[in-house]
């Protein structure tokens, strides 16, 4: 950091005196003194945040404060019949819950489905108690005979939201390959 300082003060004299015009154009010498100054600040500015960012890497104490855990699986890796939404209550209070939200994803669309139940009884809104793991399997036949356009959709994710408005969601599953999965 001091050679960038030192080298930067050698090298300014001799290009301040190396013009030959009788007036200069504009602030060309102000912009140069301007670039050789936020060179090195910006330099330091970067080190300092590289830095900050190992430190915090380097701490090994991970704690989530999520009340629920939402985990999407499925039966088979690729071109699954059959999900699983599995939804784990890890507060220590009761939560109700809305009605899931099934998100097909492809590169530039969406669609997205609300589950209201099972074998046309509907169990939402949802009580899960503290502690207590709610699972509920999903077949993508229905979906796919709804709309068959969906078999070419590449990701799914389940998305729930609590009485409280809060959002909850999985990561996003392949359903099938792509370039980009």
């Amino acid at each position: 950091m001091k050679q960038l300082f030192f080298t930067s003060f050698l090298v300014f004299p001799l290009a301040a005196s190396a013009q030959n015009e009788v007036r200069p154009e504009g602030y060309k010498l102000l912009w140069f003194v301007a670039v050789l100054v936020a060179i090195p600040v910006a330099y330091y500015l970067i080190s300092r945040l590289v830095q900050k960012t190992r430190n915090q890497k380097s701490r090994s104490v991970s704690v989530s404060w999520r009340k629920l855990k939402i985990d999407l699986l499925k039966d088979r890796p690729y071109r699954p019949n059959v999900l699983t939404m599995r939804v784990t209550n890890r507060s220590r209070k009761d939560i109700d819950l809305q009605a899931p939200v099934l998100c097909f994803r492809k590169i530039w669309s969406k669609r997205k489905f609300k589950l209201k139940g099972i074998n046309r009884y509907e169990i939402y809104p949802l009580y899960l108690e503290a502690g207590k793991t709610h699972e509920l399997r999903i077949d993508l036949s229905v979906f796919y005979s709804h709309d068959r356009k969906l078999k070419r959709f590449y990701w799914a994710k389940i998305r729930v939201f609590d009485t409280h408005g809060k959002k909850y969601s999985s990561s996003y599953i392949t359903l099938r390959k792509s370039l980009f999965s």
